[in-house]
């Protein structure tokens, strides 16, 4: 068949099945720096939401959110990858983004026939909403959400988070994830930017962690 396979379902389900932790992109293996962050004592239970809503705010997620609006718009979703690749602050960061990137890319060929190879995560979520004609907006707050669970159960194994504190900071810090996506609506490539140093400092210090459980 040519051409993007249309969603047999409603489009939020499709977009729950592409961030869903059963989705096949490993997301379990990368803490996004939280390892060396914890390991460093720079983040506890106690601080933890408020380094993810730091990330959210001023670090991976505003600008997440603007890649995968910008690859879901732009003329040339490859030179949106290039730039979401320049702007990788760490090697490890770098990683994350393409480690994730490809498995996605494969299953959106695979099963949606999208035609989409090599492209970093959020760059690879964009042009996926836009083939299948799926609710950027959705998406964006979903892909953001998606993030906060997963680095929440990362840090479950990391220090004494139990589940029950855990779920309470990702129901916390979903309003952000919505907030983020309405205040990214127009913005553009233009816009990239991070404040988020502490995070990117602690993304570079991982990559000489020993022992690790966690890629980056």
């Amino acid at each position: 068949m040519d051409g993007p396979i249309p969603t047999r379902t409603d489009p939020i389900l499709t977009l729950t099945q592409w961030l869903s932790p059963a989705f096949p992109v490993g997301g379990f293996a990368y803490s996004s720096g939280l390892e060396k962050a914890i390991a460093e004592r720079l983040v506890t239970p106690e601080t933890l939401q408020d380094w993810l809503a730091d990330m959210l705010r001023d670090g991976n997620g505003r600008i997440d959110a603007i890649l995968i609006r910008s690859a879901a718009t732009h003329p040339d979703p490859e030179e949106v990858d290039a730039i979401a690749c320049a702007l990788c602050p760490s090697q490890e960061r770098l990683l994350e983004m393409q480690a994730l990137g490809a498995p996605f890319c494969a299953q959106l060929k695979a099963n949606w026939n999208v035609a989409v190879d090599g492209l970093t995560y959020p760059v690879a979520l964009g042009v996926g909403i836009r083939d299948l004609d799926l609710p950027l907006e959705t998406g964006i707050q979903i892909y953001l959400h998606a993030w906060v669970s997963t680095v929440a159960a990362a840090c479950q194994r990391l220090m004494a988070l139990g589940q029950t504190d855990a779920q309470k900071i990702v129901a916390n810090l979903a309003p952000l994830c919505s907030e983020i996506t309405q205040e990214t609506r127009d913005q553009t490539l233009d816009d990239l930017s991070s404040q988020g140093f502490a995070a990117d400092i602690t993304s570079m210090r991982h990559e000489t962690l020993s022992p690790r459980i966690f890629r980056t």
